[in-house]
């Protein structure tokens, strides 16, 4: 199972864009044959220390954790094809 994490906050713009298009690509690749994800959202406004640890500067920022790992990431609101291509790409390894 993928975990991924979208760093966010309740002021930031980007992440209120961002945060639908995950729920969708997520939601529809694991009900596929994309692989399993589990999105998990993280408020850097309560988690500070959790930003910190993975070095989280800038929002919206998404970190994909493969065993617990983080593996590939990508820092702000991308459009909903590309998330669909970072996913695939956390599944396959590339």
């Amino acid at each position: 199972k993928i975990v991924i994490a979208d760093f966010h906050a309740d002021w930031c713009g980007p992440c209120r864009v961002l945060g639908p298009i995950l729920e969708r690509v997520t939601g529809a690749l694991t009900s596929g044959s994309g692989g399993t994800f589990d999105l998990v959202t993280v408020d850097t406004d309560e988690q500070v220390e959790l930003a910190k640890k993975y070095g989280v500067r800038a929002l919206p920022t998404v970190i994909a954790f493969k065993g617990g790992e983080p593996v590939k990431q990508f820092v702000g609101a991308i459009p909903e094809p590309k998330v669909a291509e970072f996913l695939k790409s956390v599944t396959t390894g590339e």
